[in-house]
């Protein structure tokens, strides 16, 4: 399976990561997001310049750009992009993306991109920079790579803004938003938190307790976080988000099967019944994320 840098494990069909899976993501990431902590980090970029030198700005585990495409309009320039990520044909498009993409003074972008992996994590990836993204990444790293990483961003000073961590938490739900669920898709979520906990490249994965680890280890270091929920809610009533909502419980039913084999007969039976209220209209899934901003207090 090819490392997942740029997509949650658990929200990818059938297990995998491909373009095709992050253009689907790509227009409810953008709504999930929540826009006050790209605020917070816009002023905090904004209060620590001293000159009219470009933003040095890296987006860890980059993808085909998306989160970049989302930032970038929302914060000043003129701006520098470092685009790291293992797979060269996403890195790629995201080439070809970035020639489109404006700062909010609509000047155009200046990037470089390295193909390289994340592990282990080297922190001289870090320097010369501003300001960290990285979206739906932290929930597959483990601890230890959490903690080299925060320990070279401290050092450092660096703020970072990290977004679309998973939970773990997702539920069905009918038209009025009211979670639907019965006995069987509690157990497939137990299994599925189990599924995501497993190696993703990094060792032992941190899933659900992302944003948790994230915090505490940063606020032991006398950071100031700002924290939101950034839920996806995959509405029946929204035709445009079934696809996306298909998706998922076709590669949640996939995790679970890797996770528990000798529950086959149960996962597909589980699997088709929910297809058919999915496809029918009659449900929806809304999946629970989190985003983090995180900066070391001025003056400290």
């Amino acid at each position: 399976m090819t490392m997942a840098l740029a997509s949650n494990a658990l929200n990818q069909p059938a297990g995998r990561f491909d373009g095709r899976w992050l253009t689907l993501r790509e227009p409810t990431d953008h709504q999930a997001r929540d826009a006050s902590l790209t605020q917070e980090a816009r002023r905090w970029l904004e209060q620590c310049r001293s000159d009219d030198r470009p933003l040095h700005l890296i987006d860890l585990g980059s993808g085909s750009g998306s989160n970049v495409a989302y930032l970038a309009n929302h914060w000043p320039g003129p701006q520098h992009w470092r685009l790291i990520d293992q797979d060269a044909e996403l890195l790629e498009q995201a080439e070809r993306r970035l020639q489109t993409l404006r700062d909010d003074d609509a000047r155009p972008l200046a990037w470089q991109h390295e193909q390289r992996s994340l592990t282990p994590f080297d922190p001289t990836l870090l320097d010369g920079a501003d300001l960290v993204s990285a979206s739906a990444l932290f929930d597959l790293v483990s601890r230890d790579w959490l903690d080299g990483f925060v320990q070279a961003m401290v050092e450092r000073r660096l703020p970072g803004l990290f977004t679309l961590s998973i939970t773990g938490g997702w539920r069905f739900i009918d038209a009025d938003g009211n979670y639907r669920e019965d006995a069987d898709d509690r157990w497939v979520r137990r299994t599925l938190d189990e599924h995501q906990h497993r190696d993703k490249g990094f060792g032992a994965a941190l899933g659900g307790n992302a944003t948790d680890a994230l915090a505490e280890r940063f606020a032991a270091h006398g950071y100031d976080l700002m924290r939101a929920a950034s839920p996806w809610v995959l509405t029946p009533s929204d035709a445009d988000a079934r696809p996306l909502a298909l998706a998922l419980l076709d590669g949640w039913a996939e995790a679970a099967l890797e996770q528990r084999p000798d529950e086959a007969t149960r996962i597909h039976a589980w699997h088709a019944r929910r297809r058919t209220s999915l496809e029918a209209g009659d449900w929806g899934v809304r999946v629970e994320h989190d985003d983090l901003f995180v900066h070391p207090r001025h003056g400290g």
